[in-house]
């Protein structure tokens, strides 16, 4: 070992010579705030590349510290072993937990130096899922004059990693603003700054965020999470298990089968909402009707409507929500496609599966959820939209594409709930059954000019 002054070897990090000069409080201040490689102090760099890591020079404070008096020896312990300044490692903390309860209000501490602990206090706890506890030393900061900056970045980074973006942000622009002119200080401020905008631009896409995730004792930590974020009117949920891994092969699972002759008057009139219009949105709510005989039947037990939790875990965007009154936060209480769709699946039997628009969009949000459920739908389809261009003279159409919405409006068919999922399929089979009282039925013979006229709509 060398003496961190003279740089002679010597049993000890100070020689007695330079120990009965030195002010040990400030050299300990030193040590901890060295950045090894930085090259300002030659002996120090030599003793850095003798250790296994040169980041623990800081530790070095440690020792050095047994001379000073008490609450200064426990507070530089401390900062000598956080990381970067800022947090304790994990099997420090019960021993931090205990100084840290000793010394906090002794008055040999400035209030900066109280703060500092706090800072680290904070970090320590919301690592450790005690939320509460974090919670209110986070509050105790925020309120407070001249916080170090390790504890505003600490602040920061519990506010991201419990949703609430906005404090977070206004914390830093703050700290931004009184540490100025201070290089370092900004340097972490800012990381901090990008680290929250990033999570917080993430969130607004509608992508996952954070949940914690420890290695033991995982669903303790999520629930406690979940139940905290609850306490401040932050609703959240956990996200469901991947349904990836026993998916069939998509070469292996048969196409939808549509069936164009209207000949039958019973049947099952389905529609989705979804995430999204691309093939990789999800399934977020399925409603369907039974129609037998050609009559609606409307009670309980002949219709089905049920949330579903997104596949893959997707987000709700905000025009889904506009568009629909479904809300991510609902549909994270739902059940997952892997058991509502066998229920529905057994609710529809073996009858047809009448939508508007199905063969283009519907059907293909239900083979990819077979395929992810290991259910081969076989059900027929029947596609009110292709079966209405048909009638396009005699319902006076000039336009080549129209809308569930204008179709029933023109058949003069109330629709109170459109872009909901039960509602909107209840108006389909009503547009079906209107469609066949007209006395001109689609000709077989012009099943080809049909299809030609869809490729356009």
């Amino acid at each position: 070992m060398k003496c961190l002054i003279c740089g002679i070897d010597n049993n000890t990090c100070l020689c007695e010579s330079c120990r009965a000069v030195t002010d040990i409080e400030k050299l300990c201040m030193d040590v901890i705030g060295y950045v090894p490689g930085s090259g300002v102090n030659p002996v120090w760099e030599s003793i850095c590349e003798e250790l296994e890591k040169p980041c623990h020079f800081r530790n070095i404070a440690f020792a050095l510290s047994a001379d000073l008096p008490s609450p200064k020896r426990e507070y530089i312990r401390v900062l000598s072993l956080t990381v970067y300044g800022a947090n304790i490692q994990k099997n420090s903390r019960q021993w931090f937990y205990e100084v840290y309860a000793s010394v906090r209000n002794d008055p040999m501490l400035s209030l900066l130096e109280k703060h500092r602990l706090d800072g680290i206090a904070l970090g320590a706890y919301y690592m450790d899922y005690e939320y509460e506890a974090a919670e209110k030393i986070a509050q105790e900061l925020s309120a407070a004059q001249d916080v170090p900056y390790q504890a505003v970045c600490n602040i920061a980074e519990f506010y991201t990693t419990t949703r609430r973006y906005d404090l977070a942000e206004r914390v830093l622009r703050d700290a931004l603003s009184r540490f100025a002119d201070d290089e370092t200080a900004s340097a972490w401020l800012i990381n901090s700054a990008n680290n929250t905008e990033n999570r917080h631009k993430k969130a607004a896409a509608g992508k996952q965020e954070y949940l914690p995730s420890p290695n033991e004792n995982r669903d303790e930590a999520r629930q406690k999470y979940i139940t905290f974020l609850a306490s401040i009117g932050i609703e959240a949920t956990l996200p469901k298990p991947s349904l990836k891994a026993t998916k069939i092969p998509k070469d292996q699972y048969p196409a939808p089968v549509e069936i164009r002759e209207a000949d039958f008057d019973s049947f099952v009139a389905f529609d989705l909402e979804t995430t999204g219009f691309s093939d990789i949105d999800s399934i977020i709510e399925i409603g369907a009707i039974r129609v037998v005989g050609g009559v609606v039947q409307e009670t309980a037990e002949f219709t089905f409507q049920e949330l579903v939790f997104p596949m893959d875990h997707k987000r709700v965007k905000p025009e889904i929500t506009a568009l629909t009154g479904i809300t991510d936060a609902e549909v994270r209480k739902a059940r997952p496609i892997n058991e509502v769709l066998p229920d529905f699946m057994r609710f529809v039997g073996g009858d047809i599966l009448l939508g508007f628009n199905c063969m283009s969009f519907d059907s293909r949000f239900m083979t990819r959820a077979g395929r992810y459920t290991n259910i081969i739908i076989t059900n027929p389809y029947f596609d009110v939209m292709h079966y209405a261009s048909a009638f396009k003279d005699k319902l006076g159409l000039s336009s080549k594409k129209v809308s569930l919405g204008e179709l029933s409006q023109m058949l003069d068919i109330e629709n109170p709930r459109a872009h909901r999922a039960l509602a909107d399929a209840v108006t389909t089979a009503r547009v079906f059954l209107k469609l066949k009282e007209y006395d001109i039925a689609p000709e077989s013979v012009l099943v080809d000019d049909l299809l030609s006229d869809l490729d356009e709509w």
